[in-house]
C-alpha cells in the first residue's frame, strides 16, 4: 500500500499540471489527428489484407 501511494505521489509531483485551454489544445492539435490517422491506417491495413489480414484481426480485437 505505502508503494501505491509513493507511486501516486511521484506521478502526481513529476506530471505537469495542465490549464483547460491547454488540455483542449493538446486534444485538438495532438490527439485528434493523431486517432483519424491511425482509424485511415488501420483501415488500409483491413482493407489491403497486409500481412495476411492481421491488422484488422488485431485492430478490432478479435
Amino acid at each position: 500500500m505505502v508503494a501505491v501511494f509513493f507511486l501516486f505521489a511521484m506521478v502526481k509531483a513529476i506530471v505537469p499540471r495542465y490549464r483547460y485551454d491547454q488540455l483542449m489544445r493538446l486534444g485538438w492539435k495532438v490527439f485528434l489527428p493523431l486517432s483519424l490517422a491511425w482509424v485511415v491506417i488501420v483501415a488500409f491495413l483491413a482493407k489491403f489484407e497486409v500481412a495476411g489480414g492481421f491488422w484488422a484481426r488485431w485492430a478490432v480485437g478479435a
